[in-house]
């Protein structure tokens, strides 16, 4: 049976294309991959968002995010440490372990993994990819994640014939934006 619900989200917010801001990772170390200190603002935010969520939000059961690719050809977006940074917190907070098993462009590997699962899930990714994973799970989703836009989650709800799209705003930090 696959899961019930769910949920993709884009990583927290990134360096610009001409810093500053800066990346930063954990430590407080200069990364480009790295999210950006509204960045991690936002990670903190999604443990209270998912962990005492408000519908049609669930706590998660499964927490994927992309792993970050080492390959010397892998694209700067598919280096990103961003969507496991995301999640690590929330994961954290509910004591789970982050699957980082598939890159980005493993989007059907992805899907294909996910529907193994049961109860609810959630994904962070490289937004230019989440339709992709929308896609391979069959959801009537937009083609397009906005490039603007981190505070978005998009709810795959089973149903009989596949899975139902919604698409709710986070509204946790000043600057996000309602829904278009």
């Amino acid at each position: 049976m696959p899961p019930l619900m769910i949920m993709l989200i884009r990583h927290a917010e990134k360096e610009p294309e001409n810093p500053p801001p800066f990346g930063v990772n954990e430590a407080g170390a200069v990364d480009k991959h790295s999210l950006t200190a509204r960045g991690w603002q936002r990670a903190g935010a999604l443990i209270e968002f998912f962990a005492s969520p408000s519908l049609p939000i669930v706590t998660p059961d499964v927490i994927y995010a992309s792993a970050a690719d080492t390959a010397e050809a892998a694209g700067d977006d598919s280096k990103s440490l961003r969507p496991q940074e995301t999640v690590t917190p929330l994961a954290r907070k509910l004591g789970l372990a982050v699957n980082a098993s598939f890159v980005v462009g493993q989007e059907t590997q992805l899907a294909k993994q996910v529907e193994s699962e049961v109860g609810f899930v959630l994904v962070a990714w490289e937004h230019k990819h989440i339709p992709l994973i929308a896609a391979a799970l069959k959801a009537d989703a937009p083609a397009v994640w906005p490039d603007d836009r981190f505070d978005r989650v998009w709810i795959l709800t089973r149903g009989d014939c596949g899975y139902n799209f919604r698409e709710v705003n986070q509204s946790l930090l000043d600057g996000d934006a309602p829904l278009r």
